[in-house]
């Protein structure tokens, strides 16, 4: 049995990950005398960032870790956000019922998608691939193609729903959806299921556990999550028609927190390891904006600073062990 003071180191070491990011690009300006990283950085502006980048990661994590890869994700924000967004306009809802349309038919995205792998049994790639072509060519017949502007609104009514993606409700979101989902991913025989299915699905099944009905709840719960990435999608930017799969970039833009957020899940739990992953990485993001590093040379350095860390996660020690017969072998050759 763990103790309690042992889970709070456990939860204070895994913020070393984004205090280590800050400081390597604060030691950097500082040897530099490029002040534009401390002009611009701010923590809260930094955690506003990350609550988007947390709740769309932690919809990719939960499908995931049972053993199921999605490409879906981000072609349900865009239309959950596209039909949820006009249909609340023309209702004049407030942020609250339009927060709710969003989500309803995010989780009735989902569900689609869910009940189409149950019934065809087609792995799951392949559904999710199908399913984004799909709502991708629907997202461009809905409101003559133009999506939906939160923005084009009077100056009032914008103001009203905008307020979910202000100070306190973001935030009260944020908390709202790490806790739900921690209580049901290990509280929960859902969340068990799920650990089970993603470690050996056959002897999951053999041992009694419904396959199929873990698929739709977690559907339910994927669908829930990106209902509320998909306003505060909308709060932030007009959301235009995908097409070509260019709604697929926002599934893999958000990998980084993904792998990283459920390697340190492992150590305290997923919702808050996804937090941590998302942090660590916007910082990283805003950090490389801040020195003026071109979007393509960004690419190319995530990439592989993703690959050191997954690296260093999956055999750290050989990796370190490799790299000291490196120097050694360079010091030789001198």
């Amino acid at each position: 049995m763990v103790k309690k003071s042992e889970y709070f180191k456990r939860y204070m070491m895994t913020l070393l990950f984004p205090a280590g990011m800050y400081a390597v690009f604060a030691l950097i300006a500082l040897l530099t005398g490029n002040q534009s990283f401390f002009a611009g950085y701010t923590t809260e502006g930094m955690i506003h960032d990350t609550v988007s980048n947390t709740i769309i990661a932690l919809a990719i994590a939960i499908p995931l870790s049972g053993g199921r890869w999605d490409f879906g994700p981000g072609a349900i924000i865009m239309l959950g956000a596209i039909i949820g967004g006009n249909l609340g306009i023309r209702m004049q809802a407030n942020a609250f019922v339009m927060l709710l349309l969003c989500i309803v038919i995010c989780i009735c995205l989902a569900l689609i998608e869910a009940v189409l792998y149950v019934t065809l049994r087609v792995p799951n790639m392949i559904i999710s691939m199908g399913v984004v072509m799909i709502y991708e060519a629907v997202s461009g017949l809905i409101n003559g193609g133009w999506g939906v502007n939160f923005f084009a609104n009077d100056a009032v009514y914008t103001e009203e729903i905008l307020r979910m993606n202000q100070f306190p409700l973001i935030y009260m979101m944020l908390a709202a959806v790490m806790l739900i989902s921690w209580f049901l991913l290990y509280k929960t025989k859902f969340g068990y299921d799920t650990r089970s299915l993603g470690s050996n699905a056959r002897l999951a099944v053999n041992a009694g556990v419904h396959e199929k009905k873990n698929i739709i709840l977690t559907y339910v719960l994927v669908g829930a999550l990106l209902g509320c990435a998909a306003m505060l999608s909308a709060c932030s930017s007009k959301v235009e028609p995908a097409s070509n799969l260019s709604s697929t970039g926002l599934m893999f833009g958000s990998m980084a927190p993904v792998l990283i957020g459920l390697f340190i899940g492992g150590f305290t739990n997923m919702p808050w390891g996804i937090f941590v992953g998302a942090l660590g990485m916007e910082i990283f993001t805003y950090g490389l904006n801040a020195f003026g590093i071109d979007s393509s040379i960004q690419t190319i350095v995530t990439g592989i600073v993703l690959a050191l860390i997954m690296a260093y996660i999956n055999d750290g020690m050989k990796l370190v062990h490799r790299l000291k017969e490196l120097c050694r072998f360079g010091k030789a050759a001198a």
